[in-house]
């Protein structure tokens, strides 16, 4: 008998005021004890719906609307709470995909077991602190976390701890929901090595939801890929990339590269060798007023926080770290969390200062700019962030977030203000731009909001775009067309882009020169080709190593 077979299983979502709609639609499934599946798919495919429907942790507005969920014999779907409690322990579990939101940030990690441990009865109260200890040391954890805050621990740390909080109810059967997105790339493929460790050793049933394709074949034997909220390939994951049956999974690895190869075409744009080119985008209405004229030079610049606690050491952010971004080029800063990247650009736009050194725009020193001069740079040099859903203003519409830059840097208002807004509009690709100025930014698509980001920046008629992760929390198919907007604004406006991220292959298909961070110190700068090619230093083979490799090769 298998562990788990799911039967025509429906999910449906019913807000109040609102029409239902069908997140998964009759889905069926079944894993065999000690099997390793990864369900794929890009957001609103229904994958992480499912995965919460099969461990029972769905919550208002979501219902099981039809089918059956039968764990190790049993019907679950029709179980009450106190019934499902009682099937967790030595059953399924469920591991979030952000270890931050599943810790309780006021109690200690030491804590979280043992609530674990008093809701199920199955340990002694006198083996909490041992068996806790046990667990952490499971994902390569020291017992010493079990006294620390969520809070005092890296994303990695975090979310090894939700790993080991589901191992402590011995489940048969886990599902890890996204456990590496927010992680960086070394990060995440520790994290994955622990996972597959523990599978073996442990040797529950796992599921491994995720929107990251390369990530799930190097990880399971099996590939389910959900559409629409449907299971549209079912394929073993060493012949998914070479032999996919369905046009859906295809247009999923056709978005998978490997950063080292001479040649890399994506959907929209492509690379060969130090050139890029972007094809298949159009924009109506270029913005002649674009164009850098000055360098951003960052010179022997260091960036030290004073101690997070008394007896520890100071903390040095950036050491000693020099650059310039030439008109119209753009680089890349690479770096895992931590690395100073971002401490880098929020000093280069002065939001902070350097302990020493200094950064020029032109002849201006940013860090000696009065009041009046940090609003001409930051006309000048505008952001792009990492979240198109929290970056903008959810009351407000379209024109109305594109037009408070025009008039506070421009003076633009009225009739020009609005023409304006067009232009921005189909310079990104929005089109018709009246419709999407009209739009708020919920009835937009995580692609077309990132596009608004990136037209309220040139907004103010920049020389100097920095974009920090702006398609980290995209999906595969929308990554494309953001990027080669980004390659667009260098090639055909002279813009300056400096890109922060941990991404290699979207930095190798957006600028031409890089520089590798590593603890605050560059470690490695060439061009972007030249570095993918031959790297010289440690840390930047591990970046690379860490990569999921897709191979589509037949």
């Amino acid at each position: 008998m298998s562990l788990l077979t799911v039967e025509n299983l429906s999910v449906v979502y019913e807000p109040r005021g609102s029409l239902p709609t069908k997140a998964v639609r009759n889905v069926s499934l079944r894993l065999e004890q000690g099997e390793f599946v990864g369900i794929v798919g890009e957001s609103g495919s229904g994958k992480s719906t499912l995965g919460f429907a099969i461990t029972r942790l769905l919550r208002n507005p979501a219902r099981i609307e039809s089918g059956k969920i039968i764990f190790d014999g049993k019907d679950i779907a029709g179980m009450t709470r106190e019934q499902l409690r009682e099937q967790r322990q030595g059953g399924f579990a469920m591991v979030l995909q952000a270890g931050m939101n599943a810790l309780n940030p006021v109690r200690t990690i030491g804590k979280h077991f043992d609530d674990i441990f008093r809701a199920h009865g199955h340990i002694d109260r006198k083996d909490f602190a041992a068996r806790a200890a046990e667990l952490v040391q499971k994902v390569r954890l020291d017992p010493q976390v079990l006294g620390s805050y969520p809070g005092e621990l890296s994303g990695g740390m975090r979310q090894r701890v939700a790993i080991s909080l589901a191992l402590a109810l011995e489940p048969r059967l886990m599902i890890f929901d996204e456990p590496t997105t927010a992680l960086d790339v070394l990060v995440q493929h520790a994290v994955m090595d622990t996972i597959q460790e523990l599978q073996r050793s442990e040797n529950f049933t796992a599921i491994l939801i995720s929107h990251d394709v390369g990530l799930v074949m190097e990880a399971t034997e099996r590939i389910l890929v959900m559409h629409e909220g449907e299971i549209v390939e079912d394929s073993p994951s060493h012949t998914i990339a070479t032999h996919p049956k369905d046009a859906y999974t295809r247009m999923l690895l056709s978005h998978y590269a490997d950063p080292r190869q001479e040649n890399i075409d994506l959907p929209g744009l492509s690379v060969h060798g130090e050139r890029i080119y972007t094809h298949g985008t159009q924009h109506v209405a270029p913005q002649r007023d674009l164009g850098a004229t000055e360098a951003f030079s960052v010179e022997h610049v260091t960036k030290v926080y004073p101690a997070p606690k008394r007896g520890e050491q100071q903390v040095h952010a950036v050491d000693d770290v020099s650059f310039v971004i030439q008109p119209g080029e753009a680089l890349a800063l690479v770096g895992q969390s931590g690395s100073g990247k971002s401490t880098i650009a929020k000093m280069m736009t002065g939001v902070e200062k350097p302990s020493s050194g200094r950064i020029l725009f032109g002849a201006s020193d940013v860090s000696t700019l009065n009041r009046r001069g940090l609003k001409e740079l930051h006309r000048q040099v505008q952001m792009v962030f990492q979240d198109p859903y929290a970056a903008l203003n959810p009351m407000h519409t379209v024109e109305y977030i594109l037009s408070r830059p025009l008039a506070n840097y421009l003076g633009l208002r009225g009739d020009v203000a609005h023409q304006r807004v067009l232009e921005l509009l189909d310079m990104v690709g929005l089109t018709p731009a009246e419709e999407y100025a009209a739009k708020l930014p919920h009835q937009l698509s995580g692609g077309q909001r990132q596009r608004v980001v990136i037209a309220r920046a040139l907004a103010s008629n920049p020389q100097v775009i920095v974009a920090d992760e702006p398609v980290s929390m995209l999906d595969v198919s929308l990554r494309a067309g953001v990027l080669g907007l980004i390659a667009d604004l260098r090639e055909h406006y002279g813009v300056s882009v400096l890109y922060i991220t941990h991404d290699l292959l979207s930095a190798r298909m957006v600028t031409n020169t890089i520089l590798v961070l590593h603890n605050g110190r560059v470690v490695e700068r060439g061009s972007t080709h030249d570095v993918m090619q031959h790297p010289h230093d440690r840390y930047t083979k591990q970046l690379l190593d860490a990569i999921p490799h897709v191979s589509t090769q037949a």
